[in-house]
Parts: structure tokens; sequence; C-alpha cells
């Protein structure tokens, strides 16, 4: 099916160019997208590309400043559910329709009977016939069709907004399931199921439920204004070097730590501690990466690469491994990693790799000609492949970006 009414939007990181997500006017669908990805021409793989770039934005897990919302008339708090979205979308096509596993019980042949239960009472044997008078039944009831009524609610609600990433639409069968909404209702009910349930796949499913319900009113039902995104991406592109690359069992303690004695004060204060974003540690030597969302990899202009308090940050993480954790560690190394694209760059014929080292940062004021610590490794890494591989934690992902610091530093 082709998606209609899409237009792409190359996020560049610039001012007023920075939100990467989806925002949806009506029809109009406008899907903002880091500039380095390099996206599907063909439908069905674009959708794949769409998908697997929102499911970044839930890296940035809570609301902060650079979190969207949301966005309509009605609400300026409700957080857009993606996630539930997807989940909820997954599981009706998956099964179809919501299924109450946990079965009730009732004695009598009101409903469908349950003749391995009932066949374990004592029968009457009457003229050769064996006769079970305390027939066990299941029970349908009431609280059941409710939940299958907001189930198929929150499924209408979900493809309403983003079957169009799965090419699907939903047939209601004639029930419009939003003149049905009753917030508290449906809260009540999915509390009250989640508080007596022990199926933990039914917890699940009434969890995401809960999600999509919690910040709808009337009034949001049928708007077609959503906006989910952040504001900027480089906090979740740090969260997703970091899950590719970092191997080490306590990262506090690679954290350089600081005091301050004041003269008010009677006692020495800790300092606030620098945070490397990421650390890996093989064969006994330590790599400390520096996640940096900058444009290099587009411009490969000078004035994109790190500055120099950046440069000063990672030569104290390598000081500090040095000094404190002498002779534990064999060698201490330094590099920061950017994003670019291995199919669409002005120096493909020379970088086209998932990886590839395109400088040395030295600081003018130390040697660094003897300490790999002081030299820092410039390291790029295809955009594409880090959104759609990021939850892989894959050696040959690791030694690759070790051979290259190693082999320039």
């Amino acid at each position: 099916m082709e998606i209609r009414n899409l237009k792409l939007i190359p996020a560049t990181g610039k001012i007023d160019n920075q939100f990467v997500g989806i925002k949806i006017f009506n029809n109009q669908i406008e899907f903002h997208y880091p500039e380095t990805y390099h996206l599907a021409e063909d439908d069905e793989t674009l959708r794949k590309d769409i998908l697997a770039i929102l499911r970044t934005v839930s890296l940035a897990k809570t609301k902060t400043s650079d979190m969207s919302t949301y966005n309509s008339e009605y609400s300026e708090s409700y957080i857009f559910p993606i996630g539930s979205y997807l989940w909820i979308i997954s599981d009706y096509l998956t099964y179809g329709r919501y299924e109450n596993r946990e079965k009730t019980y009732q004695r009598g042949a009101k409903g469908k009977i349950d003749w391995k239960r009932t066949m374990r009472s004592n029968p009457i044997v009457s003229d050769g016939s064996i006769i079970y008078t305390d027939i066990i039944s299941v029970k349908k009831s009431q609280k059941d069709n409710l939940l299958t009524e907001i189930y198929f609610f929150c499924v209408q609600k979900a493809i309403d907004d983003i079957g169009w990433l799965y090419g699907i639409t939903f047939d209601p069968n004639g029930i419009d399931y939003y003149k049905r909404f009753n917030k508290k209702l449906y809260l009540g009910a999915i509390n009250t199921e989640i508080t007596h349930t022990f199926d933990d796949q039914k917890k699940v499913r009434l969890q995401n439920m809960k999600n999509v319900i919690m910040g709808l009113d009337e009034g949001l039902i049928n708007t077609r204004e959503v906006i989910y995104g952040v504001d900027s991406y480089d906090y979740v592109y740090e969260r997703m070097v970091d899950a590719m690359f970092s191997k080490v069992d306590d990262i506090r303690q690679f954290y350089p730590t600081a005091t301050w004695d004041l003269v008010l004060e009677t006692k020495t204060l800790d300092s606030s501690n620098l945070r490397p974003d990421t650390v890996l540690i093989k064969d006994n030597k330590v790599y400390i990466l520096d996640a940096k969302y900058y444009r290099y990899g587009t411009t490969f202009k000078p004035t994109d690469m790190p500055e120099t308090t950046s440069i000063q940050k990672q030569i104290t993480y390598g000081e500090y491994v040095k000094k404190v954790k002498q002779g534990q560690y064999d060698d201490v190394f330094s590099a920061f990693v950017l994003p670019y694209s291995k199919y669409d760059n002005e120096h493909i014929d020379r970088f086209n790799h998932i990886l590839e080292f395109v400088g040395i940062a030295r600081a003018k004021w130390i040697d660094s000609e003897t300490e790999s610590s002081r030299r820092i490794a410039a390291i790029l890494v295809d955009t594409t492949f880090l959104i759609n591989n990021w939850v892989k934690k894959n050696e040959d992902n690791i030694d690759g970006i070790i051979n290259l610091i190693e082999s320039s530093v």
C-alpha cells in the first residue's frame, strides 16, 4: 500500500531544523529523520526505516525539555504513546482480538462446558449410561466484554494514528468505539484487572491499553494533530553509541572527581563528577568514547568537529584512568564517534564503510606524542547501521572500532 501525503524532511541539526520524529496535521504527514540516515525508496522498506527511527526516540524515556508531546488544542501534557501503539498493533495483527486467558468457572450449563473439569466429579451410572450432574462451565463475564471493548478502542485509535506505517486500516464492524469512550470506566476496569491477574503477558497488554487511554479526553479522541519526536537527537545518538559499544561493569569508577574547600563551609565538599559517555574495556585496555552528534560526516568542515573543551575532557578521562587505576590496565585510548552516511557523502570514494577513521585531535599545551590517552581519534559511524543495530551487542562492531582507534592512535 502506498504511503500517501508523506513529506520526508532531513533534520540537519541546525537551529530550527533539529526535530526528529513525525508531525501529523489532518491528513498531511511530515517525517523528520537524521540527515545521515539513508532512507529506502520503496514504501515497504521505507515503513521499516521510519519505525526504526521512531523506536530510537523512545530512548529519551523521561519527559524533558527536548521531548515533544501529543500536540493539540485540547492537551499540552499528553505524551504520544507510540510505544504502546506499536505494541497494540503488533498484538492485534498477531492475535486478532482481546481474549481473557484467565477463565472463570461456574457450576451449571450456562456457558461453554469444561468437560475436563466436569469429568473429575463423581458421575451417576444409570442403565449403562454415565451421567454427570455437577456440570462445570466457563463463565464469560460482563467485565471481559468491557475489556474487549477497551482493547478494540485502543486498536482503532492506534491504527487511525499510525496505521499508515503498516499499510493497514481498521474495520470496526459497524461499531463506533470512539462514541463508547468513557475514560473513568475504562481506567477503572483496567486497573482492577491488572490487580487481579497473574498472567504476565496480559499485564503487558493491559498496561499498553492504559498508556493509550491515560492522557485522552473527549476532545483528543478524533484529533488528527500529532507531534512525536525529540527536538534534539543528541541524547538519543549518545544512547545508541553506548548501547552498541559499551563494555564495562561499572562506569562510575571512571568518573573523575573533584572537591571544594570553601571559607564559609566547615568541611570539604564534593564537586560534580565528569561523566564519560561510553567506556569499553577489552584485553586489559580501556577505550573512552564520546558520542558527538556533529555534522562533520555531512559537511567535512573542520568547524564541525568537537571543540577544544571536548578534547580536554577526553584527555582528562584518560589521565584519570592512568593515575587512579595505575598499573591496572595496559593502555588507555580515547575517541570521538560522529554520524555519517556510507551511502551518500561527498567523499564516498574514500569513506564508505560502517566505521571510518577521519583524524586525530591533540592538545598543543601537553606532550601528546608518547601518550595514547592524549591523542583522540575521530571515528565516523554509519547512522543507518547504528539505528538498525544499536540493540545488538556484537563483538565484530566492538573489534572494528578498537582496531580503527589503535591503528590510528
